[in-house]
Order: structure tokens, then sequence, then C-alpha cells
């Protein structure tokens, strides 16, 4: 791979990053998106929905937020009550006492009417009841107990309904109220969707209801007949008396002809689409006056307005007109709210009946009241988690609502693309932060941001209910992504290590290549330094050359080898020749790498090294000299060995001429002339990303040590001035026996400069210098 490409993947890998945080964003909204009415999502949402962990966290995050909002709130709106079906109610009108007769848990609808008129009595504004009225009872009967009325129990409940004027009924779209009650009351949604935890946290702003239409429904009622379907052409009723059934004809215009004695009737339709809001909201909108008929409902938000048309409450709504409650209280704290149980009304309602010069209490008195189950261990429990409360009556749900609408405080998100955006800034800090930093302060630097962020979404929800998303900055964006870049630092660091390592492993010491190795960045600019550099020169190269190809060219002369024969012998020399440079060159380069010194290059038969980069050495003088020392000591013991070798040849050649064969040429001795100077020179790397890099030194220093090497002659050492007194202050002994030559004039320089003579041959065999305290 290019270097140019290289330095585009961590680009790439940020851009993949953010794609991927702000997808799941992406995918999080799609699967949380709810068709109104049916308290879920359909199609393959659910599975996503299900199976996110990342909502599931931010819901988790949310409920954080909203306990400690609520724990730090001292303000509920006032007189909001709960009229509670509790245990204590059920039990006390199983036994009869009373109303007369023992009543079961599904109660006659005339105990709701009592309710309703000792409700009234006391004054309440507003009542909502959170019990599915959707069938009639006639098996209920008449009403028990004589002084009341002699209405049966529907009838009575519904009158009750008409007399208040302010109760609110539940309904959702598969159960609406009965008839007869759904004509004298307000209706409220009760439809409770819950997230995937099965927490409740949401409900519908409204629902559309769809109903037939009241003159389809009141005539079918006044005829004694019952709806038993539609058509696109009729409506179909059942005559339960003849057992026969009757249709109403529907027009291609929608319209329905409704016979009845004297004359027919016609409705505009067969059904009635209704627009009906959560319960909560219809009992806090008694209060302050809205009509929820003239409610605007935009994008993201439904505007309030009161009979005058003034704009009242503006509400924020999702993408399915949901509102997240802003949960303040739970249904059992007596200090937000007033609660007493469904008996105590019946028992106050009986008693005026019976006196009704007995005024009763008052305690309910302008207080907007929601009547639910309370009970427990029986189909009347309606319970669930909240995110204040890990189990609580769900009857909560409406105080709480009305709670936020009566006070203004609603739960406010980020618009989509504040999501996206928070998202996508926060996955680009965690790949930017993690490729320009190291790991451990970045790392730490992206656990304060995170930090940060957690502080910042916690005072925003509680100060203002702004919900601030968790789950995908932190973890699909920060964490991730610094993940992310941190997987490919490790495989691109390898990668660069293994280069680094190929690199330097063939030009300097093991202990420096470790060396660079553990540093987090290896610097390979250029810098200025003070280095030693060391120029070793092949002596005798040329003679052996000359004299290789001259053997050769006589060899083929005399044995008449000709074309590929004589090309293939020219070739054998070579590399014996080749060989032989390149054992003596190896020697030399492995002692340089002993003293721990960089390897610079091979110029033909000529070494170069120098001490001091890329790892600083303050004895870089000590070591360079010491390896020269070393060098010509193995170069003196190379030739021994030759010699010897030279030896058994000869004795060989004796044998081969008898025999006819060529003489095995004599191993020739070569000579080292080695030049060292120190000072101040350039180091780095040279060449382009492109070609051939070279770590290498130049500069005058440089050029002074390749002429001191040109004079050295065969056999001998020769070091600068800065290298002879760097000799003196660390190693005084080995200063003392070089020798001072007259100064030299090479080419370059003007003046003549001071050269020393190092007499490798009085020093002991390796003297390796001793390391740096």
């Amino acid at each position: 791979m290019s270097p140019r490409r290289q330095r585009q993947i961590p680009l790439w890998v940020a851009l993949v990053g953010a794609c991927v945080a702000v997808g799941t964003v992406a995918l999080t909204r799609w699967a949380d998106r709810q068709h109104p009415g049916t308290g879920g999502p359909g199609g393959l949402r659910p599975v996503f929905r299900k199976f996110d962990p990342l909502q599931r966290i931010e819901l988790i995050t949310y409920d954080w937020r909203a306990r400690v909002a609520a724990d730090r709130s001292a303000e509920v709106s006032p007189r909001l009550g709960l009229v509670a079906l509790d245990d204590l109610s059920i039990a006390e009108l199983q036994k009869g006492d009373t109303l007369g007769v023992p009543v079961g848990p599904l109660w006659p609808r005339y105990v709701y009417g009592l309710v309703l008129r000792e409700l009234r009595d006391q004054g309440a504004e507003a009542v909502a009841m959170d019990i599915l009225l959707g069938d009639e009872r006639p098996d209920h009967g008449m009403v028990p107990f004589p002084g009341l009325t002699n209405l049966t129990s529907d009838e009575y409940f519904a009158a009750e309904l008409a007399e208040s004027g302010n109760v609110i009924l539940a309904s959702i779209a598969e159960f609406p109220p009965a008839f007869p009650f759904r004509l004298q009351a307000m209706l409220g949604d009760a439809d409770s969707p819950r997230d995937v935890d099965g927490t409740a946290r949401r409900v519908n702003a409204f629902v559309a209801h769809r109903f037939l239409h009241p003159l389809i429904e009141g005539q079918a009622r006044r005829q004694g007949l019952d709806v038993v379907g539609v058509s696109s052409n009729a409506v179909r009723l059942w005559n339960p008396v003849q057992e026969i059934e009757v249709q109403w004809p529907v027009r291609p215009d929608g319209t329905v002809q409704i016979p009845r004695p004297g004359a027919t009737l016609e409705a505009d339709a067969v059904h009635v689409n209704r627009r009906v809001w959560n319960m909560g909201l219809v009992l806090a909108a008694q209060r302050l006056g809205l009509d929820l008929d003239m409610a605007q409902v935009e994008p993201g938000r439904v505007v309030f307005r009161d009979a005058g048309g003034r704009a009242v409450r503006t509400l924020p709504v999702n993408e399915a007109n949901q509102f997240f409650i802003n949960w303040s209280t739970t249904s059992t704290n007596r200090s937000r709210i007033a609660a007493a149980g469904l008996i105590n009304l019946v028992q106050h309602a009986v008693l005026r009946s019976a006196d009704p010069e007995n005024s009763g209490p008052t305690e309910w008195t302008n207080h907007l009241v929601v009547i639910g189950s309370t009970a427990t261990g029986n189909n009347l429990a309606d319970r669930g988690a909240t995110p204040i409360a890990p189990l609580d009556f769900l009857v909560s749900t409406y105080l709480n609502v009305a709670d936020s609408l009566l006070r203004g405080q609603f739960v406010h998100f980020l618009p989509p693309w504040g999501d996206y955006l928070v998202v996508l800034v926060a996955a680009l800090l965690g790949s930017i932060l993690t490729w320009r930093l190291s790991t451990v302060p970045a790392s730490l630097i992206l656990i304060g941001v995170a930090a940060s962020w957690v502080v910042v979404a916690f005072v925003a929800f509680n100060r203002d209910r702004l919900w601030l998303p968790l789950a995908h900055p932190l973890i699909a964006g920060l964490a991730l992504n610094h993940a992310a870049m941190l997987t490919y630092r490790s495989v691109f660091e390898q990668n660069e290590r293994q280069r680094v390592r190929g690199i330097f492993a063939k030009i300097v010491s093991p202990n420096v290549v470790q060396e660079l190795l553990r540093s987090d960045r290896v610097r390979l600019g250029g810098a200025r330094r003070e280095l030693t550099v060391f120029f070793a020169d092949v002596r005798g190269f040329t003679e052996l050359t000359d004299k290789a190809q001259v053997a050769a060219e006589d060899h083929v002369r005399s044995t008449g080898l000709t074309g590929v024969a004589a090309e293939a012998y020219f070739e054998q020399q070579s590399s014996e020749v080749l060989q032989t440079v390149n054992l003596y060159l190896a020697t030399i380069a492995d002692v340089i790498k002993a003293h721990r010194g960089t390897l610079d290059k091979y110029i033909g038969d000529c070494v170069m090294a120098f001490w001091g980069a890329p790892t600083p050495n303050p004895l870089h003088a000590v070591d360079a000299v010491a390896a020269a020392v070393e060098a010509q000591q193995a170069m003196e013991r190379l030739n021994v060995q030759r010699d010897a070798e030279n030896g058994r040849r000869r004795l060989e050649n004796v044998r081969r001429e008898a025999e006819g064969l060529p003489p095995l040429p004599e191993l020739p001795r070569l000579a080292l002339g080695t030049g060292i100077n120190s000072g101040f020179m350039t180091v780095g790397l040279m060449g382009s990303d492109s070609h051939i890099l070279n770590y290498t030194v130049f500069g005058r220093e440089v050029n002074l040590a390749s002429r001191l090497e040109g004079v050295s002659g065969r056999g001998r050492i020769i070091i600068g001035e800065a290298t002879y007194q760097a000799l003196v202050r660390h190693r005084p002994d080995l200063a003392a026996r070089c020798l001072a030559l007259d100064p030299v004039t090479v080419k370059g320089f003007r003046q003549p400069v001071p050269v020393y003579e190092v007499p490798w041959r009085e020093l002991p065999a390796a003297d390796h210098p001793a390391q740096p305290s």
C-alpha cells in the first residue's frame, strides 16, 4: 500500500465509524416509531426495537434523570386527587353493610354513580374515570336500596354523568364507552403504550377513534335493533324479537338511509372519526379552559388554545404524536396528591341520600379527581413500572399528565437533526482525539468529555426537562469510535514497528532497535546533533578485482572456453570476489552493531556508520573508536584464518596439479583504512516516501571523516581533534595511547587539520568501552 493511501486510512476509519454511529440513531428512531392507537410498531420494527441495546440503555439513563428530577422537585399542581378502587373498598362492598346488598369487584354502575354524585356535591372540578365501561349491563338490574331512584343501574349512572357534566370516561380504540355513557360524558384516551422494557414512560397525545354515526346508533337503540356489521352497501342489524336481519342501505356517496315510522332519516356517513385526547390532558384542560377541538397539531408539537383562540400551552410530541410524561408523583405519594378510598365516597353518598340535610365533607372542592384501581390480587389490578417507581398503580399516569399540562412543564428532546449532530460530533471527536493523541491521554480526555456530557444531560433535564441523548453519543459515538481507532492504531503501529524493525535491524544493533520500538513515536525528521561518524574502506579491493579478472581471462583462454561456458566461468569468479568483499564488510558491520552504532550504508567497499542517533549516546566518540579498534582486530583475525586456509590450498594444489586439475586460487588478504570524526551534523531520513529512504548524516564534519579515511592508508585508524578530545574526557587511558600526527591538508578544507592515530595493535582484543551511567 502506498504511503498516501496509508495516511488516508485513519480518515476512512473515522468516517465509517461516524456513519455507523449515526446509523444506530437512524435504526433506533425507525424501530421506535409507533403507530398511534396500536401501542406498538408493526412489521420488522418490533425485532429491531426489542434487540436495540442502545435504546434500552438510553431509557435507563432517562429513568435516572426522571427520578433525580422528581426527587428534587417540590412543586406539584394543587388540588389533584385520586379516588382509589382499593382492596378495602372491595372488601367493604362485598360485606354489603354500606349498600345493604353485597356487590363484587365488578360493581354495578350505580356504585360509580354514587361516587360521581358525591364528588359533585363536594364541588369537584372535573373527574376522570380510569375504568373501561364498553358495554351495558342490564343484568345489574335496578338500584337496590329505596329512597334513591327507581332507575336501572346503567340508567342511574348515565343520569349522574349528565348531571355532573364534567366527567371524562376512559376510552380505547377497540373498546370505547357504551353509547348511553358516551353521549353524557367527555372521552379520554386510556391506551398505554409501553417501551421495550415494559415501563410506562410515554402516552399518546391523542388517538383517532372511529364510531358509528350517532344517528345510526341512536335509531338502532330506539328500534330495539343491534348493529351486527357494516358492508359497502348496507348497515346490517339484528332484530332480537323477530329474529331477523334488517339492512339500512348505504348510498354510493356514503350516506345511510335510516327507516323509521313516519319518516326516513339520513346519516351523512356510516362512521364518524373523532380525535380523543389523553385522559390526563382532557382533565387538565377543564381547569385551564382549553378548547381541545381548537388544538393545532403540528410536526413535533401540539398547540392548545382557549375558547378565545389564545395559545396557552405547547406540548412537544414525537413523530407518532406521543409525548414522554413528566413524572412528578406516584399514586401513593400522599404529600403531593389527595387520596381516598372509593368506599369513603360511597358511604358519604349513602348518608347524604338518607339525610339530605347532611352536607358532609368538602375535601374534594375544586379538585381534579382521577378514579382508578389500586387493588391487588384480582382483575382490577393495574400496576407496572414507571421511571420513578419500579412498581406503581398506573392510574398515576393521568395525574402526572394532568400535572404536566397544568404547570406547562414537558419533557423536551432534540429535533432529529440534533440527535444526529450530537452523535456525529461525538464520533468524530472519539476518532480524532484517539488518532492524534497517545492512548492514555486520549482515553482520559474522552472519559472527561463523557462525564461532562452526562453532567450536562442531568442538569438540562433537571432544570428544563430537556432530554439530551446519552447512550448513542457516548457508546456508539465516543466509545465505539475510540475503540475502532485504537484497533486501527494497534494494527498500524504493529505494522509500523515491523517496518521500523525491518529497516533498523539491518543498520543498528538489536538494543537500539528495541529502544526505538519502545518509543511512542519515532521521529525521523532531520535534526542537528553532535555525533561521531565512521568511514572504513577495505584496501586491496580494486587489486583483488583486477587480479580475479586477469586470472579468469587466462583460464578461459587456456581451457578454450567459449560462449555460455565462458560467461558462466566469469560469473562464478565475480561471485567469489563479491563473497570475499561481503565477508569483510559483514565483519565490520557486526562490530559496529555490537558497539551500538548505526550502520548507514555501503559505498562500494567502504562502510559508513555513526553513533549518537537515532538514540542519544553521550559516549558516541568512545564507542566509535572502540568499534574501529575491534574492526581492525577482526580483520586481522580474518586474515590469519585466510593465511591458514591458503597454506592448506597450496598443499592441495600440489595434488590437483598431479591429477591435472586446475589449482585452487589463494584467498586474498585485505586491509582496512578507518577515518573517524566527531562534531555537529544533520541526521535524518533522506529520500522520499515513494522511493528509497536512508537514515543518514551529512555536513562538514561528515566530509572530514571521509577525508580522514582517505589518508588512513592500510590498517590504520585516523581520528579528528574532536574525537580525540572526547577520548581525553571519557577514556583518558585510550587517549594517552593515541599518536599525534602532523596536521594534514585534505580536500575541501583550507587549513591543515590536526589528526591522531589510534594504535589498535597495542590494545587488548575486543576492548569494549564502559557503558554510560
